[in-house]
């Protein structure tokens, strides 16, 4: 159970390419998937939902506690994939996400989530206004899409610094190189910088989606770029895999004391209800 943020404050650099082909590779692997569409276009709903509306939510209700966001999921085209329609005041306006954060609400509803998926994928807004600083916050493991760019990897160097320093501690950031063109010399330069850094290369399969409609794995799932976005979800799910079983390592060093002190008649604690 993770929800992993899909962000970059400059907008253009394959944002929700990404989301929505991780999205369906963690449907496709047999996870419970949830995507929260949350860039102000919509351009994920418009590809995996069909044409007709969700049922409407009254935001304000939800931000006072008093509606269910349940009701605001729909199923889309891909079994095991369902998509988080907001209204667009939750779009096009920070003033619902601080209001949750300040009431904390916001990570009890990421919890509330968890509960009924495995995965959750957000594709964040562009910008580093409040809606995106308080996802950042309360996400599991951000991925930041990076065009190989010295301006585009500044924008990283910002969320790496925003995060770090509200947390405080390291970041649970991947990068990604996004719409990437081997042949343009400040490409290779960027991919030479960082060679441990996954790559998404241009491809004429995600200019596509927008028409037909459908994740690359779905319109050509035997194409390079669908072995491109299995492999980077591989990684990715390794990595959350990890970051649980270190989380239950960490909560089980701080449960040994308790445990030691209850002495013989304590469970082991490999069988402690420990929660990821």
């Amino acid at each position: 159970m993770a929800a992993i943020a899909v962000f970059n404050p400059k907008g253009g650099v394959g944002k929700t390419t990404l989301s929505v082909n991780l999205a369906w590779e963690s449907a496709r692997a047999g996870n419970r998937t949830l995507l929260w569409d949350l860039d102000g276009q919509g351009d994920s709903t418009a590809i995996l939902v069909e044409s007709r509306q969700p049922p409407r939510m009254d935001a304000a209700r939800l931000m006072h506690g008093i509606a269910d966001i349940h009701a605001h999921i729909v199923p889309s085209k891909v079994a095991g994939l369902d998509v988080l329609v907001p209204e667009e005041d939750m779009r096009c306006t920070d003033n619902w996400f601080v209001h949750m954060a300040q009431q904390q609400r916001l990570g009890r509803l990421l919890v509330d989530l968890k509960q009924r998926y495995d995965r959750i994928i957000i594709d964040c807004p562009p910008g580093l206004g409040d809606t995106a600083r308080r996802l950042l916050l309360v996400a599991d493991l951000i991925i930041v899409p990076v065009i190989p760019a010295p301006l585009a990897v500044r924008g990283l160097e910002r969320v790496r610094e925003y995060v770090t320093h509200k947390r405080g501690r390291h970041a649970p950031i991947l990068p990604v190189f996004s719409m990437v063109d081997r042949r343009r010399a400040l490409h290779k330069a960027a991919l030479a910088d960082h060679p441990d850094w996954p790559v998404v290369p241009m491809s004429s399969a995600a200019e596509q989606m927008s028409c037909t409609k459908q994740p690359i794995g779905v319109a050509m799932p035997d194409g390079p770029a669908a072995l491109v976005f299995r492999r980077l979800w591989n990684g990715i799910d390794s990595k959350l895999c990890q970051m649980r079983v270190a989380r239950k390592v960490s909560a089980g060093m701080a449960l040994a004391p308790y445990e030691a002190a209850r002495g013989a008649g304590s469970l082991p604690l490999a069988a402690a209800p420990v929660q990821p």
